[in-house]
C-alpha cells in the first residue's frame, strides 16, 4: 500500500474510532437526532465506499468514492446524486448489512469485496423520515460491477475524492432559503443530506481544503426534482 493510501486508511480508521467514542462534532441542526427521530423515523444506512483511485493516484488521498444518481421518477430525492444505501429490512443483521445489501442492489458490487471499517453516529433525514447510519467501507479491488435492474438508480459514479475536495467545485447550494454543502460534479451537484454528510466527514478527516464558504449556487425546484438535471457521467 503506497503512502497516500496508508495515510487515508489510517485517517478513516481514526474517524470510526472517534465516532464510537463520541468525539466527533455535531452535524448540521437539521440532521441531528432527537427524541422524535429516535421514536418515529425508519432505520436506514448508506455506504461511504472508498477504493484506490483510477484517476489521480499521485494526489492525496488517492481514493475514489462511489455515488449513484437516483432516478428522477422516485418519490424521495428524485434525480439527486447520493451515496448508495437505503432502508433497513427486518432480515438485515445491522446497519453494515443494510448498506452492503443496498449497495449490491443499486450498483452491483459484491458484498464480499467490501471491508467494513466501521460505522459513524446516526444522522436524521427529516424530509424522508429516515434515521441513517453511515457505514465506512474499503474495497482494495472492487472488481467488475454486476448488472442491476433499472429502477432506483440511473448511473453508478466513481469519483476521485481529490476532485470532490477541489475548492473550485465547492459551494453552498441554496433552495427556498435553505442551504446545504455542495460539491460540483460533471452533470450536476452533490447537495442536501449527502452534501452535508460528505462535508462533515471530510472536515473530521482533516481532508477539507479551504474554500470560499460565502459562494452560493441557487438551485431551482425543477433542478432539485431532477427535471432539468442532465445525467451525471457514469463510471467508465
Amino acid at each position: 500500500m503506497d503512502r497516500h493510501l496508508a495515510q487515508a486508511r489510517s485517517d478513516l480508521e481514526r474517524l470510526v474510532a472517534r465516532g464510537a467514542a463520541g468525539d466527533l462534532g455535531q452535524p448540521p441542526e437539521v440532521h441531528r437526532v432527537d427524541a422524535v427521530a429516535r421514536a418515529e423515523y425508519r432505520p436506514a444506512a448508506v455506504l461511504l465506499l472508498f477504493t484506490p483511485t483510477l484517476a489521480r493516484p499521485d494526489v492525496f488521498p488517492g481514493l475514489d468514492l462511489y455515488l449513484v444518481q437516483r432516478s428522477p421518477l422516485l418519490r424521495h430525492h428524485p434525480g439527486q446524486i447520493a451515496l448508495p444505501g437505503g432502508r433497513a429490512d427486518d432480515g438485515d443483521a445491522g446497519p453494515a448489512a443494510t448498506a452492503l445489501r443496498e449497495t449490491h442492489e443499486e450498483i452491483g458490487l459484491a458484498p464480499e469485496r467490501v471491508e467494513v471499517i466501521g460505522t459513524l453516529p446516526q444522522v436524521a433525514v427529516p424530509i424522508s423520515r429516515f434515521l441513517v447510519t453511515p457505514v465506512v467501507g474499503w474495497a482494495t479491488d472492487p472488481g467488475g460491477l454486476e448488472d442491476v435492474e433499472v429502477g432506483e438508480v440511473l448511473h453508478t459514479l466513481r469519483l476521485p475524492v481529490s476532485d470532490l475536495l477541489d475548492p473550485a467545485g465547492r459551494s453552498t447550494v441554496t433552495i427556498h432559503g435553505h442551504g446545504s454543502a455542495g460539491f460540483a460534479v460533471q452533470g450536476g451537484w452533490v447537495w442536501g443530506f449527502t452534501g452535508n454528510l460528505l462535508d462533515g466527514v471530510f472536515d473530521e478527516l482533516g481532508w477539507t481544503r479551504p474554500w470560499d464558504r460565502s459562494r452560493e449556487y441557487a438551485m431551482s425546484m425543477a433542478e432539485a426534482r431532477g427535471d432539468t438535471l442532465p445525467p451525471a457521467t457514469p463510471e467508465g
